[in-house]
């Protein structure tokens, strides 16, 4: 199938300030009126971005594709493609694998030409239909163990534990007649750490799926009635951040520290805008909110102690949805491009965002045994008792997560990974434990 593929290589308490922190990219490589749905990025150099035009309700014209933008040299040079097999459709979603592989979901408001996923392993020049479900036209995560997919809406769920291989169809009961999800960005939607996905609805609730989709409960959020949810990040099990709107349509971010049970507007706003939020990898404490694309200045906020401070910045158009990778680097979309000479995206340029960051204290006594090991290895540290939760993660040392998630025992099989050396993390009581094993 022909495709459009064009490339172009480019040189390189809150306070508004000029767009300095942040390098327009990939200029004049969209359509007008296109807006960027979603970013996903693997590392700091592969990141990819689907566009759509701003459609809300059927028909969307069959002469209607989303594009497809891809960088795989942190943004140096730019691919950018048509997907002729979702003509009649557009995406909100897009989750990136690698430099090559990505799946995008698709939406077409019962019009006709379906809600489906959409999977390319050549860099976006072909796609494969993997699955057409009433749940699979808007939200799709990838859970940090690299496995577990989940595709979600109001009416059903579709699971993968194979990394989409198969998948596993069910309906989601829970919901009010007229309660919704809300996207302005796929991406900043809904957010997941470890087994554990959080994603708002139009009551002003969030629905927190874990152990990877399996199981879910309805949390009501508590700040008012006539509150819509539009955007959660969580950057651990307990800390995250949220934007809300309330019923006199006055827009707040507000914050919880216990895993979404409570959750409190606060004090300090980064201005009454409507938000889609992003947590800094490797910064407790820093969010980077990036204003939707109702807003036709776009803004950019950050925060770097949970929303207690904030810095603005103008970037001078309508922007949406954003995606950091480290505390260096992070990429935020085009809203609606007004002219087909926008730059579609912007990446941040910026100081690290690592001000105010503390190491968590060591648990004491920690210790992994055996080590160098052929299968499984055992752990200990001062206090544990048998059955007692701890978070764990593994990583190999190209810092890609081969296992994350809670457990509640102390032992771990590695039999099933690649002789090598990893790095195992272990978390509770607010201490950490850390030590590298040789698997043979």
């Amino acid at each position: 199938m022909k495709k459009n593929l064009l490339f172009l290589l480019f040189a390189a308490s809150a306070f508004v300030l000029p767009a300095q922190n942040w390098t327009p990219m990939a200029a004049g490589m969209l359509p007008a009126n296109y807006v960027i749905f979603s970013i996903s990025a693997v590392g700091d150099d592969v990141v990819w971005a689907v566009a759509s035009g701003e459609y809300y309700q059927a028909p969307i014209p069959n002469t209607h594709r989303p594009y497809i933008l891809r960088t795989s040299n942190g943004g140096q040079t730019w691919k950018v493609a048509e997907i002729e097999e979702a003509a009649g459709a557009i995406s909100f979603r897009i989750v990136a694998v690698d430099s090559l592989t990505a799946w995008i979901t698709t939406q077409d408001y019962g019009g006709g030409a379906g809600r489906k996923l959409y999977r390319t392993a050549d860099g976006g020049d072909l796609w494969t239909l993997r699955l057409n479900n009433i749940g699979t036209g808007v939200a799709l995560n990838l859970f940090e163990d690299g496995q577990h997919w989940l595709a979600h809406n109001r009416q059903a769920i579709s699971r993968s534990d194979n990394n989409g291989a198969t998948w596993a169809n069910a309906n989601l009961s829970g919901y009010t007649n007229d309660e919704f999800q809300l996207v302005f960005s796929g991406t900043n939607m809904s957010c997941t750490v470890g087994d554990t996905l959080w994603n708002g609805t139009s009551e002003g609730r969030l629905v927190r799926f874990t152990d990877f989709g399996a199981s879910y409960e309805f949390l009501n959020a508590g700040l008012g009635t006539g509150t819509v949810i539009y955007s959660v990040a969580f950057q651990d099990h307990e800390n995250g951040l949220l934007f809300n709107q309330n019923s006199f349509g006055i827009n707040r971010i507000a914050r919880s520290t216990n895993g979404g049970a409570t959750w409190a507007n606060l004090a300090s706003q980064p201005g009454n805008f409507g938000w889609n939020i992003a947590a800094v990898p490797g910064a407790p404490g820093a969010y980077v909110l990036a204003s939707n694309y109702g807003t036709i200045s776009g803004r950019v906020a950050i925060t770097q102690d949970f929303g207690n401070t904030w810095s603005v910045e103008t970037l001078g158009q309508p922007l949406n949805s954003v995606v950091f990778t480290s505390p260096e680097t992070g990429w935020v979309g085009g809203g609606k491009l007004t002219s087909a000479s926008h730059p579609a995206l912007f990446k941040y340029n910026g100081s690290p965002l690592l001000v105010g960051v503390q190491t968590p204290p060591v648990l004491p006594g920690f210790s992994v045994f055996p080590n160098p090991a052929t299968g499984t290895v055992f752990f200990d540290f001062e206090g544990y008792t048998t059955g007692s939760k701890v978070f764990v993660s593994i990583h190999d040392l190209f810092g890609r997560a081969v296992f994350k998630g809670e457990v509640n025992d102390n032992n771990l099989d590695l039999s099933t990974l690649t002789n090598g050396i990893y790095v195992l993390n272990i978390e509770a009581n607010g201490k950490k434990g850390l030590s590298r094993i040789l698997k043979y």
